[in-house]
């Protein structure tokens, strides 16, 4: 590594961690100041708050982590060239992509951490986030052991109801199972009982007062108890709708394919998913347009620079929301919702990279 390395190395990690830090900071802010209404009111102490504010680090990181490399990039080349040191390096034989090989390989590193983050720590830390929120701030329950009034879409031909339900015994009182036709416009078979006790082993339920409603010949008929097979996760039963942003990626895989095979809509799910994926590289995509704009000296340094970080960075993000609540409609397939920005800012980038060697 020579002097010209180490260089580019120090003043690039600097800007990096200046523009992390900046980002950082107004995220944090924007979150501080609901919370700092909360702990007046008395719904968290102070060492609440801050843990509060902890689990929702790995969320910020994620999402400052393009902004920061944009400016990072931006502070560093322009500084340089402000100092015409990015001239006479051209002028010396040193290419821009020497120059900015280092940056390059960083960005691709941060890259790979945020989509560590958004694969494994995000979901954990925002579970964590929202049962705290939910037992100090909401004052619930997170998890319900017991719900009155469940109806639940099983599978793509059944129908749970049930006006209780509680997990820790096993049990369910007041049941209507609908069995559905396949395109599930139509009630073939109506099932009651007056309760029901689940085997937690094998996950199948035990019926009392078990009678069949037959829609087609409009007769209602007692059923043998024992005769009658029902297999159902409690969990599934039990289950509150699904907060993508809450789930790891191997979660959310899991949760995909489950509502695929019941039929339920998957579709937040899947941009979620994918968007995940694409989002982590906005960073290294960032890289090469921060690069190529700072190589360029404007008067106004780092103003300038700052201004341009805030209206690339989330033009970015207005475009990518846009595509998502498109793609959640079914307008547009949910791969070019959640990969076409990255994409065109990528070629953006390069073409703006490839001008500045040059």
């Amino acid at each position: 590594m020579n002097k010209l390395d180490r260089y580019i190395i120090v003043n690039y990690i600097k800007s990096f961690f200046l523009g992390m830090a900046m980002f950082f900071l107004i995220f944090l802010l924007a979150e501080s100041v609901k919370l700092t209404g909360w702990i007046i009111d008395g719904k968290l102490n102070f060492l609440e708050g801050m843990q509060y504010l902890g689990y929702g680090i790995p969320e910020i990181v994620t999402n400052t982590a393009p902004l920061g490399i944009l400016l990072g990039s931006l502070l560093c080349i322009s500084k340089m060239a402000k100092q015409l040191e990015i001239s006479a390096m051209k002028t010396s034989g040193v290419s821009f992509l020497r120059v900015s090989l280092f940056p390059i390989i960083f960005s691709f590193l941060v890259s790979l951490t945020v989509l560590y983050v958004n694969y494994d720590l995000l979901g954990k830390y925002n579970t964590k986030k929202y049962m705290m929120k939910t037992e100090k701030i909401d004052e619930t329950e997170p998890v319900k052991e017991e719900k009155n009034f469940v109806l639940v879409k099983l599978d793509k031909t059944r129908i749970l109801y049930s006006g209780y339900v509680n997990k820790k015994k096993g049990i369910m009182e007041e049941i209507q199972i609908l069995y559905m036709d396949n395109n599930f416009e139509n009630i073939n078979k109506i099932f009651t009982a007056t309760n029901a006790l689940l085997n937690k082993q094998t996950n199948e339920w035990s019926f009392k007062n078990l009678k069949e409603y037959d829609s087609k010949t409009n007769l209602t008929t007692e059923i043998n108890d024992n005769s009658f097979k029902f297999n159902a996760s409690i969990d599934d039963i039990l289950a509150d709708p699904v907060v993508s942003k809450n789930l790891t990626m191997p979660e959310l895989r899991e949760k995909i394919v489950y509502f695929s095979r019941v039929g339920a809509d998957s579709v937040d799910l899947l941009i979620d998913f994918y968007y995940r994926i694409s989002f982590a590289f906005a960073a290294f995509v960032m890289s090469f347009i921060g690069l190529s704009l700072g190589s360029r000296y404007v008067r106004g340094g780092a103003a300038v620079n700052i201004g341009l970080s805030v209206l690339i960075g989330y033009s970015y993000y207005g475009f990518s929301t846009i595509l998502k609540t498109v793609a959640a409609s079914g307008t547009i397939p949910i791969y070019i919702a959640c990969f076409l920005p990255l994409i065109m800012y990528f070629i953006i980038g390069l073409k703006l990279f490839r001008d500045s060697e040059y």
